[in-house]
């Protein structure tokens, strides 16, 4: 919890000290994949300010439903999250319209899941195998890693880009999509 505060705390003097930088606001969204076999989305919104010509601080909040079979047919296994990100964004390429990031932070998330085990119990001269459903709810954080493309359209405040991702949810899933964004 201590470190926590310590990476808010810079991250709030970050965004109060950068008064000369341009602001950003994106909406995206795209395909979520966690192992054992879950797929599904991801819907993110990411407000970030530009610290210096190659740093950039983001909080951002995002929604996350996949869902499969990956153990059985019989229990649909599904992880519901949303979550809170904070990303520190470098930039080593950067021009008149297009920006490349690479991003290290951290996720919090608040997930649902279910999930199912066999169990198989021994009666005398055969096996029965049975797959319980286990859903729990909770808590979780940690490592996040981001990789954006971004491309400004000429004489605009508007952008589109890609992006790629590594976050928290209920395990660490990987995520790709796209996004739209508003500089201001």
């Amino acid at each position: 919890m201590k470190n926590l505060c310590i990476v808010l705390c810079l991250l709030m003097s970050a965004f109060v000290q950068a008064q000369d930088y341009n602001n950003s606001i994106k909406i995206g969204g795209g395909y979520t994949h966690d192992f054992p076999g879950l797929n599904g989305y991801t819907v993110f919104g990411e407000a970030s300010r530009y610290m210096s010509d190659q740093l950039k601080g983001a909080l951002g909040f995002r929604a996350s439903n996949l869902s499969g079979y990956p153990r059985t047919t019989q229990v649909r296994e599904y992880t519901k999250s949303t979550g809170i990100d904070f990303t520190l964004y470098f930039i080593p390429f950067t021009s008149e319209i297009h920006e490349l990031r690479i991003g290290a932070g951290y996720s919090f998330s608040f997930y649902n899941v279910r999930r199912s085990y066999p169990v198989i119990t021994n009666h005398g001269t055969g096996t029965v195998t049975t797959w319980p459903v286990q859903d729990r709810k909770g808590r979780t954080s940690g490592v996040s890693v981001t990789g954006e493309y971004e491309y400004f359209l000429p004489e605009t405040n508007f952008s589109a880009g890609l992006r790629a991702s590594l976050f928290k949810a209920y395990d660490h899933v990987s995520f790709i999509g796209v996004f739209g964004a508003m500089r201001f």
